[in-house]
């Protein structure tokens, strides 16, 4: 295949962490971007803000029906009648697949589909799957995919080993334009380190929803176990388990920090805070936020069942644990916290990312064109 190519893209939206590889393939092919609504279901960006990062004018498919959160859209077969694709993109075994794979086989056409799959090592290794219909479907569904992008090493290596494909490209943000941002917001960084009482220590921070399977009781657990006067807890995000982690943090002799939901500037300038970052995921595809916290310097301890794991280099930018052990969490949390130093906000740190998104970008696009 040459740089013309054709390439369809069915997803259900696009969250602020997939805009870059969005545009990307964007630019690399005669590409058609269609989404299915306008914003997470089970988190509100500003949309409007995303929108105006992209470099493409994305269809929204027309709703055919809405179960809770199940939204069902129509047009697939419209759109791939009309841009006569040569690979169509879709997001891992959902309907969008499925209504593809039939139109492929009942239209006898020869385009390549290619799943964008977020499952982790532990989901599909370890059976912590989100469902057994996702289990299932995946069963059912791969054999007849000519490829998957998958978030990790140690997931791309199972795929191939039960079905021959897989190609890995971990969710990563574009580096020069995000340390970009964490450099304009430096000054913005120490006014709140400032008016938080966080000059001078070692801030701990944790960035997600506040909900069971994040495990943030655990991070509060461990902190409190090593904590001094000498480091902070910041806790990012809002969720049903918000109240009950204040009333915890309340008990302890600790300083602890909610700062409620954030986004865009409001949460990158927290990154040049931190020290170190924690994801304790029970379950976790990947973690955008790991990759977040590492452009911007700052070391990390992230769930081995956590897709994003494979950004760490043990002892070097961080350590993966257990998310059930809060013994090993505080143990390395501790072994971490002794080689971190408080941030300052003279300069920008250097980056704690072992691989750059152009280079990982080139080598999808380049396998994609030659499959």
């Amino acid at each position: 295949m040459n740089h013309t190519s054709r390439l369809l893209v069915f997803h259900r939206t696009i969250a602020p962490y997939r805009i870059d590889f969005f545009n990307d393939l964007s630019e690399a092919f005669d590409a058609r971007v269609c989404l299915q609504y306008k914003n997470l279901l089970n988190q509100k960006f500003d949309y409007d803000k995303i929108i105006e990062q992209f470099r493409f004018n994305p269809i929204y498919l027309k709703e055919l029906v809405r179960v809770k959160s199940l939204i069902i859209s129509c047009n697939y077969w419209k759109q791939l009648d009309e841009h006569r694709p040569d690979i169509v993109l879709v997001s891992e075994f959902g309907l969008d697949c499925i209504a593809v794979l039939l139109h492929r086989w009942l239209k006898r056409r020869a385009y390549k589909v290619v799943s964008v799959c977020d499952d982790s090592y532990n989901m599909v290794a370890e059976h912590n799957d989100f469902s057994a219909l996702h289990r299932r479907l995946r069963k059912w569904i791969t054999p007849k995919l000519d490829e998957l992008i998958l978030v990790e090493p140690k997931v791309t290596e199972w795929y191939r080993y039960h079905y021959g494909k897989g190609y890995c490209f971990p969710i990563l943000k574009e580096d020069h334009q995000a340390r970009e941002v964490y450099s304009r917001l430096l000054p913005k960084s120490k006014i709140l380190a400032e008016r938080n009482r966080l000059t001078d220590k070692r801030v701990i921070l944790f960035v997600g929803r506040l909900v069971a399977l994040k495990n943030v009781e655990t991070i509060i657990e461990a902190f409190t176990a090593i904590q001094t006067d000498e480091c902070a807890l910041v806790i990012v995000g809002d969720g049903p388990e918000r109240k009950m982690l204040e009333q915890l943090a309340a008990g302890k002799d600790a300083h602890i920090l909610f700062t409620g939901r954030l986004e865009s500037d409001e949460l990158y300038a927290w990154y040049n805070i931190a020290s170190v970052f924690i994801l304790a995921s029970y379950q976790e595809p990947f973690g955008t936020v790991v990759n977040e916290a590492l452009l911007a310097g700052c070391k990390s301890l992230v769930s081995c069942r956590a897709g994003s794991s494979c950004l760490i280099e043990e002892g070097k930018n961080g350590y993966t644990f257990d998310p059930t052990d809060v013994n090993d969490l505080a143990a390395k949390l501790k072994k971490l916290n002794a080689k971190v130093q408080p941030a300052t906000f003279d300069m920008l740190r250097s980056s704690q990312m072992k691989q750059t998104y152009g280079a990982s970008m080139q080598g999808l696009i380049h396998h994609l064109k030659t499959l």
